[in-house]
């Protein structure tokens, strides 16, 4: 993810570390406290650091750009928080895969959990929407996750069965558009939750991260198809 000081921050999941790379190529790496916690997901913050998610830790993450971390342990206990949104109410939101819950947690590492209400639903990616909530999939449950900064929660069925809805970022055209790691396909939710989908021309190509670009489509790799 790209951070407030012009470099892009990375997590080193088997490192156990979290990195910064600076426009020239040089690399910084900061060792997360916690022995063993696979951290995952990162994302800028609203104070100017960076924050992010320790799977096996089960905690959440802050380092500051000059590589102090501080950590903050989920209430859950083996939530496997995965990954990390900023939120339009200047908190961040990371999803808990085997914890079932969507997470909050202000800039003084207060966290609040939101239970999904479809029992096994896997919450795995997570965005802010351009109306004001944050979406996520449910890998689980073949769904896509609405929630408002109060935490009221709706979902909505992905219409081909085994999708396994991935990662999920807003478009350009006030949609959000999401990766069907199981379906081979991408999809596109409106904000009323009009789902459309496309299929990927690579067979088994597995979608998984998709992101906005500078061209106003949408971009993506294909975690098998080699491709993006």
């Amino acid at each position: 993810a790209a951070g407030p000081d012009g470099a892009m921050w990375f997590t080193e999941y088997t490192g156990n570390k979290v990195g910064r790379i600076a426009t020239g190529g040089a690399i910084k790496e900061f060792v997360v406290p916690t022995a063993g916690s696979s951290p995952s997901g990162i994302a800028a913050g609203p104070d100017g650091a960076m924050w992010f998610t320790e799977n096996t830790g089960n905690k959440v993450g802050r380092i500051t750009m000059d590589g102090v971390i501080t950590e903050f342990p989920v209430p859950t206990t083996g939530a496997f928080p995965y990954l990390m949104a900023a939120g339009p109410d200047g908190a961040m939101w990371f999803t808990e895969f085997t914890g079932n819950r969507i997470g909050r947690i202000t800039m003084d590492g207060v966290i609040t959990e939101f239970t999904v209400p479809t029992a096994g639903a896997n919450p795995w990616g997570i965005a802010a929407g351009p109306d004001g909530a944050m979406w996520f999939t449910e890998w689980g449950a073949n769904r896509i996750g609405r929630i408002t900064m109060d935490g009221v929660i709706t979902e909505f069925a992905v219409p081909t069965a085994g999708a396994n809805p991935a990662a999920v970022a807003a478009g350009p055209d006030g949609s959000m558009w999401f990766t069907e790691w199981g379906a081979n396909r991408i999809g596109r939710i409106t904000m009323d939750g009009v789902i459309t989908e496309f299929a990927v021309p690579t067979a088994g190509a597995t979608p998984v991260g998709i992101a906005a670009g500078p061209d106003g489509s949408m971009w993506f790799t294909e975690y098998a198809g080699n491709k993006i």
